[in-house]
């Protein structure tokens, strides 16, 4: 009995053995080819550049990075530009939707009337394809049909609708941009920070209550640190959007991004990878590995400063 059940045993933990490789293999397959690789891949590339004649790549040394520094201080660039449109995302994000959304999560969460309506309301964007959502956005301020321009038109306040609209007048199109950031990304946020607030033991609010806790002293003394994890994490996504952020601008803007000041670094990776041809390609991949020489440095200062100001507490 006992060498069977050794040999039992011995089974089941072969078993055991060829599920966890298996179950291992694809997200270790996926790592291997989709982060590994390509970022291999694209270290070496950023040293080589297209050979029209051959059709192959070369050895190229530090040409693509002097090609780029020469692309940043010319005239009519778009990187400077686009570097300080890509920075301006970042604060618009931790400054202004991340409270905005905590405003409005806090007067949800102490339970306004219909409150529930109010957070799918909210919530709509975000479940909506961005394709969809863009368009949408688009068409409410069109200058021809659009919502907002026939309003203005109605109060007589036409001069205030740009001949070229508001996405194509250099004036607005990045605002525009700011806007739909806030409109379509303050529904996700309040679900999360929502959520995290439902968690807050009620023995501490009616505690502070007993001691004279008034609702705005709640937020900041109570509920803000309480959910310092969730805020965190909002903020330091907002933080990554310096780098990653490209399918809004194109979507909204199309073509017309450079000529109203529209672009973003992610954006000028984006069109030299795809839409300007194989041997710009190399120069998208040196603008990349910038970008992750200068990213990674933010990121982690960032997730020190949060983790020092707004630290996770256990309850």
């Amino acid at each position: 009995m006992t060498l069977l059940k050794k040999a039992k045993k011995r089974r089941n933990s072969k078993s055991d053995i060829v599920f966890i490789c298996v179950m291992l293999s694809v997200p270790v397959l996926h790592f291997a080819l989709f982060w590994l690789y390509i970022n291999i891949d694209t270290i070496f590339l950023s040293f080589q550049k297209f050979e029209l004649n051959t059709g192959e790549w070369v050895w190229f040394g530090f040409g693509n990075y002097k090609l780029l520094w020469q692309e940043f201080t010319k005239a009519n660039s778009v990187l400077p530009r686009a570097m300080l449109n890509s920075f301006s995302i970042f604060l618009w994000n931790d400054f202004v939707i991340v409270p905005v959304s905590l405003f409005f999560a806090y007067v949800l969460y102490k339970k306004v009337p219909l409150g529930g309506v109010f957070k799918i309301i909210f919530f709509l964007p975000s479940i909506i394809s961005v394709v969809v959502l863009t368009l949408t956005f688009s068409f409410m301020f069109d200058a021809s049909f659009g919502f907002l321009p026939n309003v203005f038109d109605k109060l007589g306040l036409s001069e205030l609708v740009p001949f070229d609209g508001y996405f194509g007048d250099k004036k607005y199109a990045w605002w525009m941009i700011l806007l739909y950031g806030l409109w379509s990304g303050i529904g996700y946020n309040i679900v999360l920070v929502t959520g995290a607030m439902t968690r807050i033991p009620q023995d501490v609010i009616e505690a502070g209550k007993l001691d004279g806790l008034t609702m705005w002293r709640e937020l900041f003394s109570v509920t803000i640190p309480m959910i310092g994890s969730t805020l965190g994490t909002l903020l330091l996504l907002g933080t990554t959007t310096i780098f990653t952020y490209f399918l809004q601008p194109k979507l909204l803007l199309g073509t017309n991004a450079e000529n109203v000041g529209g672009y973003t670094i992610a954006l000028y990776i984006v069109n030299n990878v795809r839409d300007a041809g194989t041997p710009q390609m190399a120069l998208g991949a040196t603008m990349g590995i910038l970008c992750a020489a200068v990213g990674t440095p933010i990121v982690f200062g960032s997730r020190k400063l949060i983790d020092r100001f707004l630290p996770a507490y256990e309850y």
